[in-house]
């Protein structure tokens, strides 16, 4: 079973705004948007005076080259839950991942636009671990291991 894919897709009320969010604090690369069409939004029985524009069907970015999809939530408004959690793992022993993940960690913290749960930090198993969670309540964690 080694074809299959586990990818995190996430649902936001605004993912336009979103996405804006995560290239600013976390330095996202690659995104992509798309805009649900005129008949995918009849499907949806989306009103007529409606922006398509200011909508997502589906989009896309990049986050220490891991893909995270993501779309509007077109059933209400969603709700943050603490059951959300992404974790970046690395080998910490492979300087340049850990590096990207301390790179991380600091951009993000740095933004103030995240809350600290655990401080990206040695502990004492000799693994190297952290967690913030961001403004849509999404749980990431740091975690360099041995």
């Amino acid at each position: 079973m080694s074809n299959i894919n586990l990818i995190p897709y996430l649902t936001f009320e605004n993912t336009k705004e979103a996405l804006d969010y995560y290239q600013t604090v976390f330095g996202a690369t690659d995104v992509q948007r798309e805009s649900p069409t005129e008949k995918q939004a009849q499907d949806m029985s989306l009103n007529d005076d409606v922006n398509l524009d200011d909508l997502t069907m589906q989009a896309s970015f990049n986050i220490l080259g891991k893909q995270i999809f993501c779309a509007d939530s077109f059933l209400g408004k969603p709700v943050i839950s603490s059951m959300i959690s992404l974790m970046f793992e690395v080998d910490l022993h492979d300087s340049d991942a850990l590096s990207s993940l301390q790179d991380l960690y600091e951009r993000v913290v740095e933004s103030e636009e995240v809350k600290v749960i655990v401080t990206f930090e040695k502990k004492t198993s000799g693994n190297k671990y952290g967690q913030i969670v961001d403004k849509y309540g999404i749980t990431w964690i740091f975690n360099a291991v041995k």
